[in-house]
Parts: structure tokens; C-alpha cells; sequence
């Protein structure tokens, strides 16, 4: 499957190429369910990750959380479209993402937002 991010080649840093093709292989690990050492391995040592009312901390935490993300789903998919930066290692993606739950019925939602502190990208502390 293609992701392909695009973003306003004015407004971006220099290092934007790179961090496009990171998240492109972001998304694509995050839509492979066997994916998940890779997924952790996306991330700090001891990053945190905030998804909605769940909070992850360092590796193992995020693995939890992960494999939960997994528990009803029989399949995902992220449409990254864009993205923004507002520095060179700051940035904000606009996309949505397709859900189908084990239960065989199919829900979708129509807003989906997951804020992630900037230093979380930038792998500083």
C-alpha cells in the first residue's frame, strides 16, 4: 500500500523529506498488526505516548498499548494526506483512518486527532 504525504515545499525545513518518509513508514508499520517491535522501535526509549484517555511511557508501555490498539481490530488503515511543520522538528499530520472491528461490522469515525509532544519526534528530552 502507498502513502504518499505531501506538504507546502515552501513552508517545509530542509529535513522534511526525511521526516515525510518516516512518518509514510510510520503509518504503514501502525497498519500491520505483526508489526509491533517495529512500531516500539519508531519511538525513544522512553518516549511517551498519549492515544485519547491512554497514556504510554518507554518501551515496554507502549508495547502494551499497541497490542491493545490490536484487540477488537481485524483491520486498519491510515490515510496520512498532509503535513504542517512549524519547526524543523515539529510537526502536525491531517488524515483519517479506516477501522474494521472483529465483530464484522464496520464503523468509522469522522474526527480522529492524537497529540504527540514534539520532542517525542525530534527524539529529545
Amino acid at each position: 500500500m502507498s502513502y504518499q504525504i505531501t506538504t507546502d515545499s515552501t513552508l517545509s525545513p530542509p529535513n522534511a523529506p526525511a521526516l515525510i518518509a518516516f512518518m509514510e513508514s510510520f503509518y504503514r508499520t501502525s497498519d500491520t498488526e505483526a508489526l509491533h517491535d517495529q512500531y516500539v522501535a519508531s519511538f525513544t526509549n522512553d518516549a511517551t505516548l498519549i492515544m485519547g484517555p491512554k497514556t504510554a511511557r518507554g518501551e515496554d508501555e507502549i508495547r502494551s498499548l499497541r497490542h491493545g490498539l490490536w484487540t477488537h481490530v481485524a483491520n486498519r488503515k491510515h490515510f496520512p494526506t498532509r503535513i504542517f511543520f512549524g519547526a524543523a522538528n515539529e510537526l502536525m499530520l491531517y488524515g483519517t483512518v479506516r477501522v474494521v472491528f472483529d465483530e464484522q461490522r464496520e464503523l468509522k469515525m469522522k474526527f480522529y486527532q492524537v497529540y504527540l509532544d514534539p520532542s517525542v519526534q525530534s527524539g529529545k528530552k
